[in-house]
Protein backbone atom coordinates (compact mmCIF):
# COMPACT_ATOMS: atom_id res chain seq x y z
CA UNK A 1 0.00 0.00 0.00
CA UNK A 2 1.24 3.47 -0.95
CA UNK A 3 0.23 6.18 1.53
CA UNK A 4 0.73 9.94 1.25
CA UNK A 5 0.61 12.38 4.17
CA UNK A 6 0.12 16.06 3.27
CA UNK A 7 1.52 18.49 5.84
CA UNK A 8 0.63 22.21 5.65
CA UNK A 9 4.24 23.38 5.28
CA UNK A 10 7.85 22.44 5.90
CA UNK A 11 9.26 23.06 9.38
CA UNK A 12 12.68 22.46 10.90
CA UNK A 13 11.48 23.13 14.46
CA UNK A 14 9.54 20.63 16.59
CA UNK A 15 5.76 20.65 16.06
CA UNK A 16 3.48 18.23 17.87
CA UNK A 17 1.25 17.46 14.90
CA UNK A 18 4.26 16.76 12.70
CA UNK A 19 5.61 14.36 15.30
CA UNK A 20 2.32 12.44 15.14
CA UNK A 21 2.66 12.09 11.36
CA UNK A 22 6.31 11.08 11.66
CA UNK A 23 5.53 8.40 14.28
CA UNK A 24 2.81 6.92 12.09
CA UNK A 25 5.08 7.11 9.04
CA UNK A 26 7.87 5.23 10.82
CA UNK A 27 5.59 2.44 12.00
CA UNK A 28 3.78 2.17 8.66
CA UNK A 29 6.99 1.96 6.64
CA UNK A 30 8.25 -0.60 9.15
CA UNK A 31 5.21 -2.76 8.37
CA UNK A 32 5.95 -2.69 4.65
CA UNK A 33 3.95 0.32 3.49
CA UNK A 34 5.35 2.84 1.01
CA UNK A 35 5.18 6.28 2.68
CA UNK A 36 5.52 9.76 1.18
CA UNK A 37 5.26 13.05 3.09
CA UNK A 38 4.47 16.18 1.06
CA UNK A 39 5.38 19.73 2.13
CA UNK A 40 3.89 22.56 0.05
CA UNK A 41 5.58 25.94 -0.20
CA UNK A 42 2.23 27.71 -0.38
CA UNK A 43 -1.33 26.67 0.33
CA UNK A 44 -3.73 28.07 -2.25
CA UNK A 45 -7.04 29.27 -0.93
CA UNK A 46 -9.76 27.11 -2.48
CA UNK A 47 -12.14 30.06 -2.30
CA UNK A 48 -9.89 32.61 -4.01
CA UNK A 49 -7.90 30.20 -6.20
CA UNK A 50 -4.81 32.23 -5.30
CA UNK A 51 -1.79 31.80 -3.08
CA UNK A 52 0.45 34.40 -1.47
CA UNK A 53 3.20 33.30 -3.83
CA UNK A 54 1.11 34.48 -6.81
CA UNK A 55 1.26 38.03 -5.51
CA UNK A 56 5.00 38.15 -6.18
CA UNK A 57 6.47 39.10 -9.54
CA UNK A 58 7.20 36.17 -11.83
CA UNK A 59 11.01 36.25 -11.30
CA UNK A 60 10.56 36.42 -7.53
CA UNK A 61 8.07 33.53 -7.65
CA UNK A 62 10.59 31.42 -9.52
CA UNK A 63 13.41 32.35 -7.15
CA UNK A 64 11.31 31.55 -4.07
CA UNK A 65 10.18 28.25 -5.53
CA UNK A 66 13.71 27.20 -6.51
CA UNK A 67 15.20 28.18 -3.14
CA UNK A 68 12.53 26.16 -1.35
CA UNK A 69 12.64 23.01 -3.46
CA UNK A 70 16.41 22.84 -3.91
CA UNK A 71 16.98 22.58 -0.16
CA UNK A 72 16.27 18.99 0.79
CA UNK A 73 14.08 18.34 3.84
CA UNK A 74 16.19 17.77 6.94
CA UNK A 75 14.45 16.83 10.19
CA UNK A 76 17.09 17.07 12.92
CA UNK A 77 14.74 16.89 15.89
CA UNK A 78 13.16 13.55 14.99
CA UNK A 79 14.59 10.27 13.64
CA UNK A 80 12.66 9.49 10.46
CA UNK A 81 13.17 6.18 8.70
CA UNK A 82 15.33 6.67 5.62
CA UNK A 83 12.80 4.74 3.52
CA UNK A 84 10.22 7.50 3.94
CA UNK A 85 10.09 9.79 0.92
CA UNK A 86 10.03 13.52 1.72
CA UNK A 87 9.13 15.90 -1.09
CA UNK A 88 8.72 19.66 -1.26
CA UNK A 89 6.25 21.05 -3.78
CA UNK A 90 5.35 24.54 -4.95
CA UNK A 91 1.70 24.05 -4.04
CA UNK A 92 -0.86 21.27 -3.73
CA UNK A 93 -2.00 21.17 -7.34
CA UNK A 94 -2.90 17.56 -8.09
CA UNK A 95 -0.08 16.96 -10.59
CA UNK A 96 2.51 17.77 -7.90
CA UNK A 97 1.20 15.09 -5.51
CA UNK A 98 2.09 11.43 -6.17
CA UNK A 99 -0.53 8.82 -6.94
CA UNK A 100 -1.16 6.42 -4.06
CA UNK A 101 -3.61 3.99 -2.51
CA UNK A 102 -4.48 6.37 0.35
CA UNK A 103 -3.87 10.04 1.10
CA UNK A 104 -4.16 11.88 4.41
CA UNK A 105 -4.92 15.53 4.99
CA UNK A 106 -3.25 16.41 8.29
CA UNK A 107 -4.48 19.97 8.79
CA UNK A 108 -7.66 21.87 8.05
CA UNK A 109 -5.83 23.92 5.42
CA UNK A 110 -4.94 20.76 3.50
CA UNK A 111 -8.31 18.99 3.82
CA UNK A 112 -10.02 20.95 1.03
CA UNK A 113 -7.14 20.20 -1.35
CA UNK A 114 -7.24 16.47 -0.61
CA UNK A 115 -11.01 16.50 -1.05
CA UNK A 116 -10.61 17.85 -4.60
CA UNK A 117 -8.20 15.16 -5.79
CA UNK A 118 -9.21 12.32 -8.10
CA UNK A 119 -9.21 8.69 -7.07
CA UNK A 120 -5.69 8.37 -8.52
CA UNK A 121 -4.29 10.03 -5.38
CA UNK A 122 -5.87 7.31 -3.25
CA UNK A 123 -8.74 6.87 -0.82
CA UNK A 124 -9.17 10.13 1.07
CA UNK A 125 -8.55 10.42 4.80
CA UNK A 126 -8.24 13.24 7.30
CA UNK A 127 -6.04 12.96 10.39
CA UNK A 128 -7.88 15.44 12.62
CA UNK A 129 -5.59 17.26 15.04
CA UNK A 130 -6.90 20.84 14.77
CA UNK A 131 -9.60 22.47 16.85
CA UNK A 132 -11.19 25.93 17.30
CA UNK A 133 -10.56 28.68 18.15
CA UNK A 134 -6.75 28.78 18.02
CA UNK A 135 -6.35 26.80 14.81
CA UNK A 136 -8.92 28.69 12.80
CA UNK A 137 -12.48 29.94 12.76
CA UNK A 138 -14.94 27.42 14.19
CA UNK A 139 -17.14 27.52 11.08
CA UNK A 140 -14.20 27.00 8.72
CA UNK A 141 -12.83 24.10 10.74
CA UNK A 142 -16.19 22.39 11.06
CA UNK A 143 -16.76 22.78 7.32
CA UNK A 144 -13.61 20.72 6.70
CA UNK A 145 -14.79 18.13 9.24
CA UNK A 146 -17.98 17.66 7.21
CA UNK A 147 -16.08 17.00 3.96
CA UNK A 148 -16.53 13.46 2.59
CA UNK A 149 -13.18 12.29 3.97
CA UNK A 150 -12.75 9.38 6.36
CA UNK A 151 -11.63 10.98 9.59
CA UNK A 152 -9.24 9.76 12.29
CA UNK A 153 -9.28 11.95 15.40
CA UNK A 154 -6.24 11.76 17.69
CA UNK A 155 -8.32 11.66 20.90
CA UNK A 156 -11.80 10.65 22.04
CA UNK A 157 -12.60 14.27 22.97
CA UNK A 158 -11.66 15.55 19.52
CA UNK A 159 -13.71 12.82 17.82
CA UNK A 160 -16.68 14.07 19.86
CA UNK A 161 -16.20 17.61 18.53
CA UNK A 162 -16.12 16.30 14.96
CA UNK A 163 -19.38 14.38 15.51
CA UNK A 164 -21.02 17.46 17.05
CA UNK A 165 -20.13 19.44 13.92
CA UNK A 166 -22.54 17.29 11.90
CA UNK A 167 -20.03 14.98 10.24
CA UNK A 168 -21.50 11.50 9.58
CA UNK A 169 -20.72 9.20 12.51
CA UNK A 170 -19.70 6.34 10.23
CA UNK A 171 -16.93 8.51 8.75
CA UNK A 172 -15.25 9.16 12.12
CA UNK A 173 -13.11 7.05 14.38
CA UNK A 174 -11.11 7.97 17.47
CA UNK A 175 -7.60 6.52 17.58
CA UNK A 176 -5.77 8.14 20.50
CA UNK A 177 -2.14 8.68 19.68
CA UNK A 178 0.64 7.28 21.80
CA UNK A 179 4.11 7.45 23.27
CA UNK A 180 7.16 5.60 22.02
CA UNK A 181 8.03 3.61 25.13
CA UNK A 182 11.31 2.34 23.72
CA UNK A 183 12.54 5.92 24.00
CA UNK A 184 10.33 7.66 26.56
CA UNK A 185 10.84 5.58 29.69
CA UNK A 186 11.99 5.84 33.29
CA UNK A 187 15.79 6.10 33.44
CA UNK A 188 16.05 7.69 36.91
CA UNK A 189 14.18 6.27 39.89
CA UNK A 190 10.81 7.90 40.48
CA UNK A 191 11.53 7.76 44.22
CA UNK A 192 14.67 9.89 44.14
CA UNK A 193 14.00 13.05 42.20
CA UNK A 194 14.58 16.71 43.05
CA UNK A 195 11.84 19.28 43.50
CA UNK A 196 11.98 20.16 39.83
CA UNK A 197 9.07 21.02 37.52
CA UNK A 198 9.31 20.78 33.74
CA UNK A 199 7.01 22.57 31.30
CA UNK A 200 6.75 23.29 27.58
CA UNK A 201 7.06 27.06 27.08
CA UNK A 202 5.46 28.06 23.81
CA UNK A 203 4.37 31.34 22.18
CA UNK A 204 1.15 29.69 20.95
CA UNK A 205 -1.82 31.29 22.70
CA UNK A 206 -3.66 28.04 23.42
CA UNK A 207 -0.63 26.70 25.35
CA UNK A 208 -1.08 29.56 27.85
CA UNK A 209 2.53 29.38 28.98
CA UNK A 210 2.08 32.66 30.82
CA UNK A 211 -0.47 31.00 33.07
CA UNK A 212 1.94 28.17 33.79
CA UNK A 213 4.71 30.64 34.57
CA UNK A 214 2.43 32.57 36.96
CA UNK A 215 1.54 29.32 38.76
CA UNK A 216 5.22 28.48 39.16
CA UNK A 217 6.03 31.95 40.48
CA UNK A 218 3.44 31.33 43.19
CA UNK A 219 4.97 27.93 43.90
CA UNK A 220 8.49 29.42 44.10
CA UNK A 221 7.32 31.84 46.79
CA UNK A 222 6.13 28.89 48.90
CA UNK A 223 8.96 26.47 48.02
CA UNK A 224 12.16 28.56 47.70
CA UNK A 225 14.31 25.60 46.64
CA UNK A 226 11.99 24.82 43.70
CA UNK A 227 13.83 24.16 40.43
CA UNK A 228 12.13 24.70 37.08
CA UNK A 229 13.04 23.64 33.54
CA UNK A 230 11.32 25.03 30.47
CA UNK A 231 11.82 23.73 26.96
CA UNK A 232 10.48 25.22 23.75
CA UNK A 233 10.58 25.19 19.98
CA UNK A 234 12.93 28.17 19.64
CA UNK A 235 16.58 28.25 20.62
CA UNK A 236 16.60 31.82 21.95
CA UNK A 237 15.66 32.18 25.61
CA UNK A 238 12.43 34.19 26.12
CA UNK A 239 13.34 37.52 27.73
CA UNK A 240 10.46 37.41 30.21
CA UNK A 241 11.74 34.35 32.07
CA UNK A 242 13.30 34.89 35.51
CA UNK A 243 16.94 33.84 35.83
CA UNK A 244 16.19 30.92 38.18
CA UNK A 245 14.31 29.07 35.41
CA UNK A 246 16.45 26.96 33.08
CA UNK A 247 15.47 27.14 29.42
CA UNK A 248 16.32 24.67 26.65
CA UNK A 249 15.28 25.60 23.13
CA UNK A 250 14.98 23.36 20.10
CA UNK A 251 15.91 20.26 22.09
CA UNK A 252 16.39 16.91 20.44
CA UNK A 253 14.25 13.99 21.54
CA UNK A 254 17.20 12.48 23.39
CA UNK A 255 17.75 15.70 25.32
CA UNK A 256 14.05 15.96 26.12
CA UNK A 257 13.97 12.46 27.60
CA UNK A 258 16.89 13.39 29.87
CA UNK A 259 15.08 16.54 30.98
CA UNK A 260 11.91 14.60 31.81
CA UNK A 261 13.92 12.08 33.82
CA UNK A 262 15.61 14.88 35.75
CA UNK A 263 12.24 16.31 36.85
CA UNK A 264 9.69 15.06 39.36
CA UNK A 265 6.66 17.01 38.09
CA UNK A 266 5.38 18.04 34.67
CA UNK A 267 3.08 21.05 34.38
CA UNK A 268 0.63 21.55 31.49
CA UNK A 269 -1.32 24.82 31.42
CA UNK A 270 -3.01 24.54 28.00
CA UNK A 271 -6.57 25.69 27.35
CA UNK A 272 -7.18 23.02 24.69
CA UNK A 273 -5.09 20.21 23.24
CA UNK A 274 -5.87 17.56 20.65
CA UNK A 275 -4.06 15.03 22.85
CA UNK A 276 -1.22 16.84 24.71
CA UNK A 277 1.94 14.86 24.00
CA UNK A 278 4.42 16.54 26.41
CA UNK A 279 2.62 15.53 29.64
CA UNK A 280 2.01 12.04 28.20
CA UNK A 281 5.71 11.65 27.40
CA UNK A 282 6.64 13.04 30.81
CA UNK A 283 4.34 10.45 32.43
CA UNK A 284 6.18 7.69 30.59
CA UNK A 285 9.45 9.07 32.00
CA UNK A 286 8.15 9.01 35.59
CA UNK A 287 6.93 12.58 36.14
CA UNK A 288 3.80 13.24 38.17
CA UNK A 289 1.55 15.44 36.03
CA UNK A 290 -0.36 18.53 37.12
CA UNK A 291 -2.51 19.67 34.20
CA UNK A 292 -5.49 21.63 33.09
CA UNK A 293 -8.46 19.75 31.68
CA UNK A 294 -7.59 20.57 28.07
CA UNK A 295 -9.80 18.00 26.35
CA UNK A 296 -7.49 15.62 24.53
CA UNK A 297 -5.69 14.58 27.71
CA UNK A 298 -8.87 13.02 29.13
CA UNK A 299 -7.84 9.72 27.54
CA UNK A 300 -5.01 9.37 30.07
CA UNK A 301 -5.20 12.13 32.73
CA UNK A 302 -7.68 11.12 35.47
CA UNK A 303 -7.89 13.45 38.47
CA UNK A 304 -6.42 12.12 41.72
CA UNK A 305 -5.52 8.85 39.98
CA UNK A 306 -3.09 9.34 37.10
CA UNK A 307 -2.71 13.14 37.36
CA UNK A 308 -3.92 16.17 39.28
CA UNK A 309 -6.34 17.98 36.98
CA UNK A 310 -7.78 21.50 37.29
CA UNK A 311 -10.29 23.47 35.24
CA UNK A 312 -8.67 25.34 32.33
CA UNK A 313 -9.18 28.78 33.88
CA UNK A 314 -8.63 27.85 37.54
CA UNK A 315 -5.19 29.33 38.15
CA UNK A 316 -5.38 28.79 41.90
CA UNK A 317 -6.13 25.07 41.60
CA UNK A 318 -3.36 24.59 39.05
CA UNK A 319 -0.78 26.18 41.35
CA UNK A 320 -2.13 24.33 44.38
CA UNK A 321 -1.92 21.00 42.57
CA UNK A 322 1.76 21.61 41.88
CA UNK A 323 2.26 22.57 45.53
CA UNK A 324 0.51 19.37 46.65
CA UNK A 325 2.91 17.29 44.60
CA UNK A 326 5.89 19.27 45.90
CA UNK A 327 4.89 18.93 49.54
CA UNK A 328 3.48 15.38 49.61
CA UNK A 329 6.12 12.92 48.45
CA UNK A 330 3.84 9.93 48.88
CA UNK A 331 1.19 11.54 46.66
CA UNK A 332 3.76 12.50 44.03
CA UNK A 333 5.12 8.96 43.78
CA UNK A 334 1.62 7.47 43.74
CA UNK A 335 0.51 9.77 40.90
CA UNK A 336 3.77 9.27 38.99
CA UNK A 337 3.59 5.47 39.10
CA UNK A 338 -0.11 5.35 38.25
CA UNK A 339 0.45 7.77 35.37
CA UNK A 340 3.33 5.69 34.06
CA UNK A 341 1.17 2.55 34.14
CA UNK A 342 -1.77 4.29 32.41
CA UNK A 343 0.27 5.82 29.60
CA UNK A 344 1.97 2.45 29.02
CA UNK A 345 -1.37 1.35 27.52
CA UNK A 346 -0.92 3.91 24.72
CA UNK A 347 1.55 2.46 22.22
CA UNK A 348 2.26 3.35 18.61
CA UNK A 349 2.02 -0.31 17.73
CA UNK A 350 -1.61 -0.38 18.88
CA UNK A 351 -2.48 2.96 17.30
CA UNK A 352 -0.86 2.02 13.99
CA UNK A 353 -2.63 -1.34 13.90
CA UNK A 354 -5.98 0.40 14.43
CA UNK A 355 -5.09 2.91 11.71
CA UNK A 356 -4.25 0.08 9.29
CA UNK A 357 -7.56 -1.62 10.05
CA UNK A 358 -9.40 1.67 9.37
CA UNK A 359 -7.45 2.11 6.13
CA UNK A 360 -8.29 -1.40 4.99
CA UNK A 361 -12.00 -0.89 5.66
CA UNK A 362 -12.18 2.33 3.66
CA UNK A 363 -9.61 1.93 0.87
Amino acid sequence: MKITFVLPQYSEVPIGGYKVVYEYANYLVGSGRDITIVYPLQLKSIASNRSELNRLSWPRQQAAQLAYIIRKPKIDWYSLDDKIRLIKVRDLEAHRVPNADAIFATHWHTAAHVNEYSHKKGAKFYLVMDFPPWFGDKRDLEQTWRLPLKKVAISSWLAGLVRQSGAPKQDITAIPIAVNHDRFRVANSVLERPKRVIMLYSPNAYKRSGLGLSALLKCKAVVPNLEVTFFGPFRQRPTELPSWIEYYGGVSERQLIKLYNAASICLCSSALEGFALPPAEAMACGCAVATTDCGGNRDYAEHEKTALVSAPDDFTSLANNVLRLLSDEELRVKIALAGRDRIAEFTWEKSTQRLIEFLNRHS
